[in-house]
């Protein structure tokens, strides 16, 4: 009886609680209205983005619709998405009334948004962060911009990044190496999805700004890819590792469901001074000033799928992208025929030929590209808590560039000032002769590379026991093949009863190769500490691996056998990897870190990160990192951040060697010429690097300082503003090539078979210092308008350090020093590399304008002087100066800062379809001419090699068309 009464009681209270329910959640409904709507951007539906109000919200689903029922009264309503700026609706809801709010999210092209790199804790945007990133939209810039490249798309988006497509720099005008910050390619550590990406296996060993150093290719993740991208542009070595002193770009993919496709084509349309050399020297039988050009064709086509897989995400996206090449070679001046004896008499001989001086053309500009790749994005939740995900990226790509060329004059014996050395057992004549009816007129050798790259990321994250945790293993592996072609190696025309047609034209010259295996192990956790406290760490195991395969034989050998040729042997342009240069080197490493931010109050933020890596081949480095923000007003908030960091010696830098035909400056020329010399390259442990007393490799170290301050003005309207300072020390650079004419090195180059050697080592110390500025403005007004303004700024000054009485400060051995050698260590040009070849001012203005199904993109981008110092020492190297009648003039130079205009319009058939033309330096403006004959290699550079703003392609035009559904 007793059990029935409880069980009764039992029942009467769960009735009068239900009932309380109902009437209250009655009364609740009757005070409630429901709101509904679409999210949106320029190109379609928005899966995913997050719609709140008083502190709650949902979620957009696979039609971008999301549905909200919130109490009458007033609230602002705001929707977001990654890479677009926030949208915010005020409403005054009425009980039980049905409202219908759609948004439109604009491209984040402020360069400021939600981000997930630089800061762990995922609860915080980029504006609230302590240092500045930026984020950029790419899927949506990349429909109105002519850049096709990553590298190219980046450097006129995102100030502080600047890359210059090389030329006559071997397998480097096919990698475009990247700078963040004035700082070397190597100093940025590149992401894709939060996980290191692997490194090329190139290394910049010719004259280019980026010489001694190697990098991460950008250009091998198709940009149709990539959601959106964050930079971050402060020292991140204590949170993410080695290369992370200038920063970290982060590629994050696409994601969201649907389907796209992009296709694109463009070419440059242009005239330049072709004749300019020629005229200076000739005026009085000048040529026309201008030549007209097309080429430089681009062809792209990008497609993307989302799945809907109804849980987690898979999207395929592929590329093709083919680059034709461009040329901005300059007519050349000089000698062509040797029985000619003069220049005077050596077009009447082209014209018995039927030829003119355009027959020996260089290739100088954009290198022949042709390629694509492959991009897989997934994630898929097993449990409650955990989801499972997956990164693949294939590419493939093939490269062609020019040499320098070998002109019919030097198809002579070397008595008769050609290339063909004549000794005891051989004629130079004869084997000349045999390779000038080969070649005729000469030739052009084309080197000829084909580059793979892949990428495989694996892991499995979420909660486990309240703390975010994500495992995961990633691969990369880059290789490079080296061939040649319209080549030939002279040491073959040397055999006996060898005939023209027998000589081998095309070379395997061999492989280098690089991989990096990591594991990760990430943990995160927030804590009601204060205002929050965001506690982050984990470890991290890593494995290197670096490779060089030889070349063919004839690629390198001096095919007599009696290497008496060695200086002339291998195939001309690029001879192959010698035995002695092939090997395969690894090394591991493991580290611990911990990363933890903590809000004091609502308004002062501060965070620290620790982290040790050991290394097994240089050992251990400790490093740290600490920044704040504080908020000073609802719209004003100051930011600052010190930090310690390093970057390991790369693999490359450790073993790379190689014999090859470099061309320097004749000494005995006026018109500046160049002659070959067989120069090496040997491994810092080599017995060449011993005998002049340089030290084993070791890290670089850094210290980094930044202050600045964000700032939303008026709604829509944000600046941010931020100085920094990087120290680096022990900075490792390719020194300059020794000679043998140093009798205490003599006998080991001659060993090696090279005139010259040039090893890697840790030879100074940079301090780098700079501003940068973003201010942004967006605006939707009246109906179906939008206005989006941003300028950009960032001024970068790089120096190396000198000692009190303003010498430069060289880390040179003894050694070095007594034999006068501190000089070929590190010289001028070198230190012009580091301090001059960039602009120290860069500025952007993007104004983007869309009315219906209209839209228009112009873009002013300002690219600061930058300067040339010859190769010389103590002082400013002068010559003779053709261009201005013989007069002695010095070779340095100071090329003026350029303004270039864009300018895109669009049109929107539907809002999956839209098409855009527009052309890129809409006025076709060029670098400054060289001035002085010494740098102008016979009249065939016009605009310099060696420094370039922007590069020197002229007026680029495109058409594209982009469909989404």
């Amino acid at each position: 009886m007793q059990k029935f009464t409880i069980k009764k009681n039992y029942r009467f209270k769960r009735f009068f609680v239900l009932l309380a329910i109902f009437i209250l959640s009655f009364k609740l409904h009757a005070q409630t209205a429901t709101v509904s709507g679409q999210v949106t951007t320029t190109t379609g539906i928005v899966q995913g983005a997050s719609v709140i109000v008083d502190g709650k919200g949902v979620f957009t689903d696979a039609n971008g619709n999301y549905n909200l029922s919130i109490l009458a009264g007033n609230h602002t309503i705001v929707a977001s998405y990654v890479g677009f700026q926030k949208q915010s609706q005020q409403i005054n809801a009425v009980a039980g009334q049905m409202l219908t709010l759609n948004f439109l999210l604009q491209s984040a092209d402020n360069l400021s948004d939600v981000t997930v790199v630089g800061i762990r804790n995922p609860k915080r945007s980029a504006t609230e962060s302590p240092v500045p990133i930026d984020v950029i939209s790419l899927k949506q810039v990349i429909n109105q911009v002519g850049q096709l490249d990553l590298t190219q798309l980046l450097t006129y988006l995102a100030p502080s990044f600047n890359s210059v497509r090389q030329a006559l720099g071997d397998a480097t005008d096919q990698t475009d190496p990247a700078q963040l910050r004035g700082l070397g390619p190597d100093q940025v550590l590149v992401l894709v999805n939060g996980k290191r990406y692997h490194q090329t296996s190139l290394v910049n060993v010719n004259g280019t700004v980026n010489k001694g150093t190697t990098g991460t290719d950008l250009n091998s993740i198709p940009a149709s890819a990539i959601d959106h991208i964050e930079i971050l542009r402060d020292g991140a070595a204590a949170q993410y590792g080695s290369d992370a002193i200038a920063g970290v770009v982060n590629l994050v993919l696409k994601k969201k469901q649907g389907f796209s496709l992009s296709a694109s084509f463009g070419e440059n349309v242009s005239s330049y001074d072709k004749n300019y050399a020629w005229n200076k020297i000739n005026p009085s039988s000048s040529l026309p000033n201008h030549v007209n050009v097309h080429d430089g064709q681009n062809y792209q086509v990008g497609a993307s799928y989302g799945f809907n897989l109804k849980k987690g995400y898979l999207n395929i996206s592929g590329e093709f992208l083919r680059r034709n090449k461009s040329n901005r070679t300059g007519l050349y001046t000089g000698p062509i025929w040797s029985s000619s004896g003069t220049v005077a008499t050596d077009d009447p001989i082209d014209q018995q030929k039927g030829v003119d001086r355009s027959k020996y053309d260089l290739r100088v500009g954009n290198s022949q590209i042709s390629g694509g790749g492959g991009v897989l994005n997934f994630a898929y939740p097993v449990s409650k808590n955990l989801e499972v995900y997956a990164v693949g990226l294939v590419n493939l790509k093939s490269g062609i560039s020019g040499g320098l060329y070998r002109y019919p004059y030097k198809l002579a014996s070397t008595a008769n000032g050609g290339s063909f050395t004549t000794t005891t057992q051989y004629s130079g004549a004869n084997a000349a002769a045999i390779v000038a009816q080969l070649y005729p007129f000469g030739f052009l050798p084309l080197e000829n590379d084909k580059m793979h790259d892949y990428h495989f990321t694996a892991g499995i994250r979420g909660k486990l026991s309240n703390w975010n945790v994500d495992l995961s293993e990633t691969y990369g592996y880059n290789s490079i093949q080296y061939g040649v072609s319209n080549s030939v190696n002279y040491t073959q025309a040397y055999l006996p009863n060898i005939a023209a047609n027998d000589l081998q034209t095309v070379f395997n010259a061999g492989k280098t190769k690089t991989y990096q295996a990591t594991t990760n192990l990430d943990i995160s956790k927030n804590f009601p500490v204060l205002q929050g406290l965001n506690i982050a760490g984990g470890a991290e195991f890593r494995v290197d691996g670096y490779g060089i395969n030889a070349g063919e034989p004839n690629s390198y050998l001096d095919l007599t056998g009696k290497d008496s040729l060695i200086g002339i042997a291998g195939a001309q342009v690029f001879s192959g990897f010698l035995p002695s240069n092939a090997g395969s080197w690894n090394r591991n490493n493991i580290a611990v870190y911990t990363d933890n931010e903590l809000d004091i109050t609502k308004n002062f933020l501060v965070t620290a990160a620790v982290r040790y890596e050991h290394y097994s081949d240089f050992g251990g480095t400790f490093n740290y990192k600490f920044s704040a923000r504080y908020k000073l007003t609802d719209w004003l908030a100051l930011r600052a951040s010190t930090s310690s960091g390093f970057r390991a010696p790369s693999l490359a830098q450790e073993h790379y060697s190689k014999v090859n035909t470099l061309f320097v400056q004749d000494p005995n020329s006026t018109s500046g010429g160049l002659v070959p010399v067989q120069a090496g390259t040997f491994p810092n442990n080599s017995k060449i690097a011993k005998a002049l007393g340089i030290p084993k490799l070791k890290q670089e170290t850094s210290h980094s300082y930044s202050v600045g301050a964000t700032a939303n003005i008026t709604r829509g309207l944000d600046l941010t503003v931020d100085a920094y300072q990087i120290d680096i020390k022990n900075r490792i650079i390719l020194s300059n090539s020794f000679s043998n004419s140093n009798a205490a090195i003599k006998p080991l180059l001659t060993a090696a078979g090279a005139g010259s050697a040039s090893v890697f080592a840790n030879a100074i110390d940079t301090r780098s210092r700079g501003i940068e500025g973003v201010l942004s403005y967006t605006k939707n007004f009246r109906e179906n308008n939008s206005l989006n303004i941003s300028l950009a700024h960032s001024t970068n000054v790089n120096k190396v350090k000198r000692d009190d009485n303003g010498n430069l400060i060289i880390h040179a051995s003894s050694i070095l020093s007594n034999a006068g050698l501190t000089s070929s260590y590190f010289n001028r040009a070198d230190e012009s590399r580091i301090e001059t070849y960039t602009p120290k001012n860069k500025d952007i203005l993007t104004i983007q304008y869309r009315y219906k199904k209209f839209g228009v993109l112009a873009r002013v981008s300002y690219f600061g002087s930058v300067q040339y110092w010859a190769d010389s020492t103590g002082g400013k190297n002068f010559g003779a100066n053709a261009f201005d009648g013989g007069k002695v003039d010095t070779e340095d130079q100071i090329f003026g800062g350029k303004f270039l205009s864009d300018l895109s319009l669009s049109y929107f058939i539907n809002k999956n379809i839209a098409i855009n033309v527009g052309a890129n330096n809409l006025f076709n403006v060029y670098p400054d001419k060289i001035f002085n004959s010494g740098n102008a290699n016979s009249g065939t550079f016009v605009y310099s090699r060696s420094v370039s703003q922007f590069g020197f392609n002229g007026r680029y035009v495109f058409a594209k068309l982009n469909i989404n559904f």
